[in-house]
């Protein structure tokens, strides 16, 4: 992150695995995005659309695990869909329709005052609901997938809670600072790089690696290469790590309705368990990415919605929406990041 946040954010940042912006929306704009997802179905959950070609990264939460789930996939599609029905009410990813309005409202508070790196990709949105009989999400890492393809190890996450996130009300997040522990998520890009790169019927007519024309049979080749079953020991075993060594690491931050957070979803992190009863916890996130210097262009579609489609210029704050993905060969290599 250190090429992404400006020097005294990042040390913010690195220190205690978020930055405080003191940027808040509205109460009338947060009511908006509340009554956007209120429309969408009680129960509707959109995590067990991820598990679907990355089934291997069960391994990552043990041996045993991985082996069940690789034996019984279908088996396995049923206890991931009811571990993530434990833990919230409703999860909607890429709804799209909340994330224009809320990034113009950032940038009128200067938003961009927080960022070195001259451009930053605004990807997709997430909703989470959970009622105290959910459990909270534990210790993890939101690990790289194929359904994105392009991600890195400096994922920019905007923590919008939609209700007060304090000691009475419980649901605060809690992050393990990037000084503590750190996956190495920027070397996948270039495993990518170098495995697809070499393939002609991955790459588009300008020598860039498109993962619309990659086929899944391609992606299972990938998955056993050795440098990535390496990487995926590494980050197996780091998991572990942070699981069981570093808990009282963890710094969690009270948050009220509103107030913007600004953190690496990459880190580990958890939630702590929802208390209220009256009314359930709710959360809105923006996840967007820094432009690394790499070969690979974005995907377009995320589940059949269009997503990647945003960009922000940080030098002059213009924010421009396309109706496809961003084109990384638009911006000049000088501006993009090197890996």
């Amino acid at each position: 992150m250190f090429d992404v946040l400006k020097e005294n954010y990042f040390r913010e940042y690195y220190t205690n695995g978020f930055v405080e912006t003191g940027m808040r929306l509205s109460n009338e704009l947060v009511d908006e995005v509340k009554a956007h997802y209120a429309t969408l179905a009680k129960g509707r959950n959109d995590f067990p659309k991820f598990f679907a070609k990355n089934e291997h990264q069960a391994y990552l939460e043990g041996k045993l695990i991985g082996s069940v789930f690789s034996a019984f996939p279908k088996l396995a599609e049923k206890m991931v869909k009811k571990l993530y029905d434990r833990t919230y009410s409703k999860a909607v990813y890429c709804e799209q329709a909340c994330i224009e309005r809320v990034i113009e409202n950032l940038l009128e508070q200067d938003l961009q005052r927080f960022f070195k790196t001259p451009y930053l990709l605004v990807s997709y949105d997430i909703y989470l609901n959970n009622d105290h009989n959910h459990s909270a999400a534990g210790i993890h890492t939101d690990p790289p997938n194929f359904h994105h393809f392009y991600e890195t190890e400096n994922d920019v996450t905007l923590y919008i809670p939609l209700v007060d996130l304090n000691d009475e009300n419980g649901g605060r997040i809690m992050v393990l600072p990037e000084s503590k522990l750190k996956l190495p998520g920027n070397l996948l890009l270039k495993q990518l790089e170098e495995h697809f790169s070499k393939k002609a019927s991955c790459l588009d007519e300008d020598g860039y690696i498109d993962p619309n024309k990659i086929e899944e049979k391609e992606i299972d080749e990938f998955i056993e290469s050795e440098p990535y079953k390496e990487l995926m020991d590494h980050y197996k075993y780091t998991i572990k790590m942070a699981k069981n060594h570093y808990g009282p690491e963890f710094v969690k931050t009270e948050e009220s309705k509103g107030k913007v957070l600004l953190w690496n979803n990459k880190n580990f992190h958890a939630a702590e368990a929802w208390k209220k009863e009256e009314y359930n916890r709710e959360v809105y996130v923006i996840r967007c990415m820094p432009i690394y210097n790499t070969r690979i262009k974005l995907k377009r579609e995320l589940h059949g919605k269009l997503f990647n489609n945003y960009l922000i210029n940080m030098k002059t704050g213009e924010f421009h929406k396309y109706d496809h993905q961003v084109d990384v060969m638009d911006i000049p290599e000088e501006h993009r990041l090197a890996l």
